[in-house]
């Protein structure tokens, strides 16, 4: 991620600096990709992008002008708008696709949202922690790599879509988020994500659950008690939250901060808007990292 860290209370925020927008930072974080899992862009079937916001008048064509860009001639693209969680579903919907489609070799999923020192508003913490600029990239490939997907879960809490639209013209809210119809979603996906894993709640093979990177006391009302007994790490501090790029950011923190040895699981969860709560079973397959 190419971007500036500006300090901010307790938090490094990244901040997109002068020449820096979506675009060239999706492109950097997917050019590192590529390189790094040793796929051409040629290869790739499908590519994704999520993003929250773009300024520009062609944001509904971003996700094409990306594949142009980076010479994936080939790649279906397809833009994913879902907020927060758009990235994650944005790898959802990769997944599906590439077991729906075994011809399909590889996948290229992509975030990016870039709005500079002048957004003032992402210190407004309407989210629950300021927003920070980021790109992120993952690569889904059938040859083996450091890891692997073992089971991807997706809910959705359509009702919740009342309290985001019933806002006063100031921000303020009319009708409060229900948290228990929240925790019930995330309980489910739990019980759902373990289950397509083939695994118990309590197996001791999880060794680490990431949460999104939002506020430490939204996510802890959302998920006391219903995570299994694992580390569990929430990054919010580290960079803010990072638009719809929080599942691949922590993805990519178990790639390079917290590898997972050999046989050993990781559990990522991610939510949006309070409407969908997606997690995201890994599985560690070798020491040495492609």
């Amino acid at each position: 991620m190419n971007a500036t860290s500006l300090p901010k209370t307790d938090t490094m925020l990244p901040v997109a600096g002068a020449g820096e927008d979506a675009t060239t930072l999706a492109l950097a974080a997917a050019a590192d990709a590529l390189a790094t899992g040793q796929v051409a862009a040629a290869d790739i079937g499908l590519l994704t992008h999520s993003w929250i916001f773009d300024p520009s008048a062609a944001d509904c064509t971003i996700a094409p002008r990306l594949a142009r860009l980076l010479g994936a001639k080939q790649a279906v693209a397809l833009g994913v708008r879902q907020m927060s969680n758009g990235g994650a579903m944005g790898l959802h919907c990769a997944v599906a696709h590439m077991l729906g489609e075994p011809r399909i070799e590889h996948s290229l999923v992509l975030t990016s949202d870039a709005h500079g020192e002048e957004a003032v508003w992402r210190w407004q913490q309407s989210v629950g922690t300021a927003l920070g600029d980021a790109a992120t990239a993952v690569l889904l490939s059938r040859a083996s790599g450091p890891m692997s997907v073992q089971a991807m879960v997706s809910n959705s809490m359509t009702q919740e879509e009342l309290w985001w639209a019933a806002r006063l013209p100031d921000g303020a809210v009319t009708v409060p988020p229900n948290v228990f119809r929240a925790r019930r979603c995330v309980r489910t996906s739990v019980e759902q994500v373990f289950a397509d894993a083939g695994m118990e709640l309590d197996d001791p093979r999880v060794v680490v659950t990431m949460l999104p990177r939002l506020d430490r006391d939204f996510v802890g009302g959302i998920f006391y008690e219903l995570l299994p007994p694992a580390e569990v790490l929430n990054l919010t501090e580290d960079t803010g939250h990072l638009f719809s790029g929080d599942l691949a950011a922590n993805l990519n923190h178990l790639y390079t901060e917290r590898p997972l040895s050999p046989g050993e699981y990781g559990l990522i969860i991610n939510i949006g808007v309070g409407l969908t709560v997606t997690m995201l079973m890994v599985r560690g397959e070798r020491e040495e990292r492609r």
